[in-house]
Order: structure tokens, then sequence, then C-alpha cells
């Protein structure tokens, strides 16, 4: 198996077991800008979750600050917190899934533009 191919979905399936630290070393450290390009999106698909988790943290802490009535902050609580969960369950389910494709995909067949 290649190498290229088990690290770029490395860099992907990272997300279970070590998910920034993996993708930003393969970023560094990688030879190939075809990889590199794969671990930059890796990393960029999991530290996502973590800044939309510290956003609706600081909403709901301006919301409580900002108003009296205790529906509207629990509204916008609720909603902050759902949307937070569905959005890092389809960045997981998107690393394991281009983690998958990384695997299986020929190198033959590769669209990669390189610059």
């Amino acid at each position: 198996m290649n190498s290229h191919k088990v690290m770029k979905s490395l860099s992907y399936f990272s997300i279970l077991f070590a998910p920034i630290v993996v993708p930003l070393f393969i970023w560094v450290f990688a030879d190939d800008k075809e990889v590199q390009h794969h671990a930059k999106t890796a990393l960029t698909t999991h530290v996502l979750p973590a800044i939309s988790l510290f956003l609706s943290f600081a909403i709901f802490s301006l919301v409580q600050i900002s108003t009296d009535s205790a529906n509207t902050a629990g509204f916008i609580a609720f909603t902050g917190v759902v949307s937070f969960v569905i959005f890092s369950i389809l960045l997981f389910f998107f690393n394991i899934i281009r983690g998958v494709k990384m695997l299986v995909h020929d190198e033959a067949e590769s669209h990669y533009i390189t610059e």
C-alpha cells in the first residue's frame, strides 16, 4: 500500500484518537503537496467543532448578560447546543468517509490539481 494513501487517510482517521495533533504533524512534515493538502483539510475539519463550541458558549454568555428573559436565553442556548451537536456529528462522519475514500482511491485517477 502506498504510504501517501496511509498518511492521507490517517490525517482524517485521527479524529478518533488525536484530532488536531496528527494532521498538524503530517501537514508540517509531509513532503508531498497532495498529502499536505489533505492534512490541512483534516486539520480544519478537526478544529471547526472546537471553534463552534467556543462561539456557542460565548453567544450563550452574552445572551444571558443582555436579556432578562429566561425563555429567550434558554431557546438560544438550546438552538446553539443542537446546532453544535449536529455540526460536530456531520464533521465526524465527513472525516471517516473521507479517510475511507483516501484508502480506496486509485492514484491513477487522481484529480488533484497542483499549483
